[in-house]
């Protein structure tokens, strides 16, 4: 029998208790104050989807595009001022405590360790000791865990991480002894008693030289209102018995000068409140002007603590003319260290009456005091985000396809003059602007920015009479037949493209899918049945979300798909129809057959039939025309002309830029993606991280009038651009103010409309859409083919004037609707 033979520890011994190993688990710290190691801490710890719990993919995009590259940066320099020259106050108090907490053991039946999830040593590093103190002597190795987050209140975000932290390292495990977990101690003696002391102390040396304390705010760390009241994280009601407990206790200031509040906001939800530095500036307003802050969420100082509170809050409140007085954490006080070692003993080797008897218990009467958390903004209910979800990946996939198209425009019109230029199509696109323009005599290859505007107008023109008639079926029927026949039918359309060797066939590829293509208003209209008034924005902005990621990935295909000519690998394919640009069309055929089979196979109806909107027959859908009389629902029609006019702009544009860019810049399909994939990123940063965050606070009327604003100043830069840095700067204002303007408009036409109309009401919203889409290109190409490729860009931000105008006529939505 070999030594790890005799050494294994088996159930048998396991049940033999001899010594417990406490574990004190805290966060960690960077390496260093270098933005290489704040970025490598920061990773990971934002990485947790305990810490940021929204959808894993969108937070991952979020995390590595736009928070990972930048905002190390910025906390590198934070972390820098707390940062002794070779460690962080963090790591220096929680060594020290774990040191003194062994000292003060009065029992050899308790070892402690301390170990961190971000720094080391880590949890497995402890286990790794553990296995080494087996195999060298399994009668002296402990033989049950108790792993102790230094957090004092439960919380998801920091436990439960701490628990997936443990879960992860045992995964690797075959040796697993019992253990167990403390999961909050914030209402132990040990800890309310010592942090009494704490404050007492120090209150009173502030009292002694001089500056008696005010107002002492209990400040802990702050956690999305939403885990609190939807998730029933227990968190907040940690946080207030610890607040009561101390206020009762306290000494050196009356109970009613006590404030609980709550710090260290990330990103732009809603957080719990009070916030700390609101409530500061409001005590100092208010003739206070000495404030004591004590943090609870913490044992040991700490960066949140040491530089958010200790300097920064000070700054903010010497500017005020008042003064934060800050109290340190239990660090490695002695008393401290003591007492928690005893409760330690008591937790491990104690009796249940013994341990009940280190914490203090409340009454019912005392939550009377306690604030209930509410949102000022509703989140989505769980129908809702299953829904979005669905319509997300739907407008995702079709946009794909759609937009695989744009790099291409250039190049599809030089190959088909160049191998149909007798098309009967083809010339009518080209003899018949030149007739209304009265120019005649351009030359095909040198006109070809009317092929794009001409392309584009006809798909949009198909767009502008299918989305009402989409829209109003869907409203008598149910949204899911409608989304299946339509997704089915772009299906069909990619299958005639890719087979599309001749232009008459590609234009009635074109054909269908324009049709098929009117299913976003039907897609909109699902958005509006699965929320509410108060949310209407955040669904509004996941289409948003769904059309900027699809205008990265379309684009960016079409561009890498230009690469591959199936014609030049299998020339016998021509016969076909098989084209240069076949590849791309296959793309967006897989991608429409995989969007069909997900929707039959997931999409809940979201629209019930009791909601079923009952239609005239003088209201017939099948009669576009009749849908555009003026609604009678208060700022429909001025957010529909408003939109109408907007996009009339911004359409020209979006179908003469690559063109512009040939001309100018000499770019090839992969330089015009790289363009699309760049707008599309602003796009997703800006709807993910501003509209769907801040347009219900803010208002959808004002922040679609920001995003109109914007765009002027990017007209006019791609209107004077030579350079691709001007061209950008150009593009990064247009995908901002487009990314602002486009959901808002929409969440404020169904703001605007009853229930059982939003169909017909988002659909007459996007067929005007549509229509400025047919209208725009075709003035914009004939403007930039007459008057040359600045002119489009001037003039449209001369226009935009007028739906600036009309927007900022609208008033607040009825809140009754």
């Amino acid at each position: 029998m070999t030594d790890k033979t005799k050494n294994f520890l088996g159930p048998a011994d396991a049940l033999g208790h001899r010594r417990t190993k406490v574990v004190f688990v805290q966060l960690g710290s960077p390496k260093s104050p270098k933005v290489k190691d704040v970025r490598t801490f920061l990773k990971e710890f934002l990485g947790d989807p305990r810490v940021v719990d929204i959808n894993p993919l969108v937070w991952k995009i979020i995390l590595n595009l736009f928070v990972i590259p930048f905002r190390p940066a910025r906390s590198a320099k934070l972390y820098s001022r707390i940062w002794n020259g070779s460690s962080f106050p963090l790591i220096d108090n929680t060594i020290s405590f774990t040191d003194k907490v062994r000292d003060k053991l009065q029992t050899d039946k308790v070892e402690v360790n301390h170990a961190f999830l971000l720094s080391t040593p880590t949890v497995a590093d402890v286990w790794n000791d553990w296995e080494r103190d087996v195999e060298k002597d399994a009668s002296e190795a402990a033989t049950e865990l108790l792993i102790v987050p230094m957090f004092p209140q439960y919380s998801e975000s920091t436990i439960a991480s701490g628990m997936d932290g443990f879960f992860g390292v045992l995964k690797t495990k075959v040796q697993i002894p019992p253990f167990k977990f403390l999961t909050n101690f914030h209402r132990s003696a040990a800890f309310i008693d010592n942090s009494v002391i704490q404050i007492d102390k120090f209150l009173k040396g502030f009292k002694d030289s001089g500056d008696i304390s005010d107002k002492l705010i209990i400040s802990f760390h702050g956690i999305p209102k939403r885990r609190v009241i939807y998730k029933n994280d227990i968190y907040y009601k940690h946080c207030f018995e610890t607040y009561f407990l101390i206020k009762e206790r306290v000494t050196e200031i009356a109970p009613e000068n006590i404030l609980i509040t709550f710090q260290s906001r990330f990103g732009s939800e809603e957080w719990l409140t009070p916030y700390t530095e609101d409530v500061m500036e409001e005590q100092i307003k208010n003739g206070d002007k000495n404030i004591a802050v004590y943090c609870p969420s913490f044992v040991a100082d700490c960066l949140e603590t040491t530089d958010e509170i200790a300097t920064e809050l000070a700054e903010e409140a010497h500017e005020l003319g008042g003064k934060v007085q800050f109290i340190e954490c239990l660090n490695d006080d002695d008393k401290w260290c003591e007492d928690f070692s005893k409760f330690i003993e008591n937790q491990c080797e104690a009796s249940a009456e013994v341990k009940s008897n280190d914490f203090y218990y409340m009454k019912k009467e005392d939550y009377k005091s306690m604030e209930v958390p509410t949102m000022k903004s509703e989140p989505l209910s769980d129908n809702a985000k299953s829904s979005l979800k669905i319509v997300f990946l739907t407008l995702f996939l079709d946009l794909v396809g759609f937009s695989i198209i744009f790099p291409l425009f250039p190049a599809l019109a030089k190959h088909y003059i160049k191998v149909d230029g007798d098309n009967y199509f083809l010339n009518l696109i080209f003899s018949g602007i030149e007739t209304l323009t009265a120019t005649g005599g351009a030359g095909k290859l040198s006109s070809i920015v009317l092929f794009g505007g001409a392309l584009g107008a006809l798909y949009s023109f198909l767009q502008f009479i299918a989305a009402p008639v989409w829209g109003r079926i869907s409203d008598r029927i149910g949204r899911k037949p409608v989304l299946l026949v339509s997704v089915f039918g772009l299906a069909l359309s990619y299958v005639m493209w890719f087979f599309s060797g001749s232009f008459t066939t590609l234009i009635l590829a074109r054909f269908i899918g324009g049709i098929m293509g009117g299913n976003i208003s039907t897609a909109t209209a699902v958005v509006a049945d699965v929320t509410s008034k108060n949310n209407r924005s955040k669904g509004m902005a996941t289409i948003g979300i769904a059309f900027a990621l699809g205008f990265i990935i379309g684009p960016a295909m079409g561009g890498i798909m230009s690469l591959v000519d199936l014609t030049s690998i299998y020339p016998s394919l021509a016969q076909y129809g098989v084209n240069p640009f076949s590849m791309s069309a296959a793309i967006a055929f897989v991608l429409s057959a995989f969007n069909l089979y997900f929707l039959a196979k997931n999409f809940k109806e979201s629209l019930p039939e009791e909601k079923r909107g009952k239609v005239h027959t003088s209201e017939r859908t099948f009669n576009p025309l009749q849908l555009f009389k003026p609604l009678p629902y208060e700022g429909v029609n001025i957010t529909n002309f408003g939109h109408f006019l907007f996009l009339m702009a911004f359409s020209g544009m979006e179908f003469t830029l690559t063109f512009l860019a040939v001309e100018r810049l000499a770019y090839s399909p992969m330089d015009n993606a790289y363009m699309f994939i760049f707008i599309g990123f602003v796009i997703a940063l800006v709807q993910g991280g501003f509209v769907r965050r801040k347009a219900g606070e803010l208002g959808e009327r004002k922040v679609a009038l920001m995003g109109l604003i914007c765009l002027v100043p990017g007209l006019i830069a791609i209107g004077f651009a030579e350079t691709s840095l001007l061209l950008y700067v150009g593009l990064f204002f247009l995908a901002t103010g487009s990314s602002m303007a486009i959901p808002c408009l929409t969440s404020l036409v169904s703001l605007y409309t009853p229930a059982n109309q939003q169909g017909h009401s988002i659909g007459i919203f996007r067929s005007l859409g549509a229509l400025a889409r047919v209208i725009g290109p075709i003035i914009a190409s004939i403007i930039y083919w007459k008057y040359g490729s600045s002119s489009p860009y001037f003039i449209g931000s001369a226009f935009l004037i007028l739906p600036i105008i009309l927007v900022s006529l609208l008033k607040k939505p009825n809140e009754n609707i």
